[in-house]
């Protein structure tokens, strides 16, 4: 039993300063296992994310976007104009109060506010401070902007994206930007450990995170880098036919199982499910061979699955060991007795759209459980953290929103 409703990140306060999509999906995660995320916003409308669709019924407003809301999920919402001194003033307070700062402006926009980590540090030694940008707080592209298409492609990924013959493709949803948000979510908390596991000795101190959106994706080429630089090797692109054998989707009697040969050590097992002794053949042992031989290994267990269903494909072979799968639709994904039996997507209720099924946790501790909570209104707890957090009067609070710093 999680007592005190503590959980595994209720110790840290976060300072939010980001938009989009790689950033919020970074707090988000935060927020989820516990950490007061302040997301912090200009006013008048917030981030931009909020005014971007597609919309709670189809209805536009700064509180109905589906993506804002999902994406922010737990957080409280603040409003501080940063190109006013007053707001910067008051951004240096709040900095004395956290643990980390979490932005992806573009590298010159922190440094010109005069809010760098250099700066920031002398006002709390112990601050960590994650930027994420398209390439980096360093180098001749540090400035340059760029779409997910952009990012997607210069990581290499699009190379191997669509048909041979065919113009190459950019992967969806923004993968770039999630892998760039967990990347970025990993990096925060390893350096608040390491700060809190050396104040133990008198050492601990903050750290500055720099995470390239271009350099995650990359990541995700898995071994055609490593190939490449020791073999000399290029992969092709190619929809149609995996490297490996076999190693995709293929047509079935209700759709498309994802049918894979492995683990490797499992081939016979493999030729049995598919009820074809030939495939255990001397000369389709190796993966090399069944590469080399990939229209006669397809041809004989091709039969098989197009007497039977997605799910018998799938079952079949779960029984025998074998990393067997199926093309999901929505209501299906939707529906999953797994799915449910995890209590994967959660319902959750926000004053302007009414209730909704989220996605949950991406993964489970089990004594400190995600906290699904709705996304914030913008501005809502302007109140309590500028007057319980840093003692500002409601009068004091009321002149500054007439001035537009919040």
């Amino acid at each position: 039993m999680n007592e005190g409703n503590v959980r595994a990140l209720s110790h840290l306060k976060i300072l939010d300063l980001t938009h989009y999509i790689a950033g919020p999906y970074c707090t988000k995660l935060m927020a989820g296992f516990g950490a007061e995320v302040i997301k912090i916003e200009r006013p008048p409308s917030g981030d931009k994310m909020r005014s971007m669709g597609p919309f709670c019924r189809g209805e536009r407003g700064l509180e109905k976007s589906i993506p804002f809301l999902w994406l922010n999920t737990g957080k409280k919402s603040i409003t501080l104009n940063l190109k006013m001194e007053k707001g910067v003033d008051i951004f240096k307070r709040l900095v004395g109060e956290a643990d980390a700062v979490i932005e992806n402006f573009s590298p010159r926009v922190m440094p010109g506010l005069g809010l760098g980590y250099e700066s920031i540090r002398t006002i709390n030694p112990d601050i960590v401070m994650t930027s994420i940008s398209n390439f980096g707080q360093t180098g001749p592209y540090r400035d340059f902007k760029a779409e997910e298409i952009v990012m997607y492609a210069m990581s290499g990924l699009m190379f191997l994206t669509g048909a041979e013959d065919r113009p190459p493709l950019v992967s969806g949803p923004a993968i770039t930007q999630y892998t760039a948000g967990q990347n970025a979510y990993v990096a925060t908390l390893m350096a608040l450990y390491q700060r809190d596991k050396n104040a133990e000795s008198g050492n601990g101190h903050g750290q500055r995170i720099d995470v390239s959106i271009q350099e995650c994706a990359m990541d995700l080429r898995e071994l055609s880098i490593m190939e490449h630089l020791n073999l000399g090797t290029v992969p092709k692109r190619n929809s149609d036919r995996h490297a490996l054998c076999p190693w995709q989707s293929y047509p079935c009697k209700d759709g498309y199982a994802v049918v894979v040969g492995a683990p490797m050590r499992r081939w016979h097992a493999f030729a049995d499910v598919v009820e074809e002794p030939r495939l255990k053949e001397k000369r389709f042992d190796r993966m090399k061979d069944r590469v080399e031989r990939r229209d006669e290994v397809e041809a004989l267990f091709k039969p098989w699955l197009e007497k039977h269903t997605r799910t018998e494909i799938f079952a079949a072979g779960q029984r025998h060991g074998l990393a067997f799968g199926y093309v999901a639709t929505l209501p299906e994904v939707l529906g999953s007795a797994q799915h449910r039996a995890r209590q994967y997507f959660e319902t959750v209720e926000h004053p302007e759209v009414g209730k909704h099924r989220y996605c949950g946790a991406p993964f489970r501790p089990s004594k400190t459980p995600w906290q699904a909570k709705r996304a914030p209104k913008l501005g809502e707890h302007n109140a309590s953290i500028y007057g319980d957090l840093l003692g500002y009067a409601e009068e004091e609070l009321r002149m500054l929103a007439e001035e537009g710093v919040v």
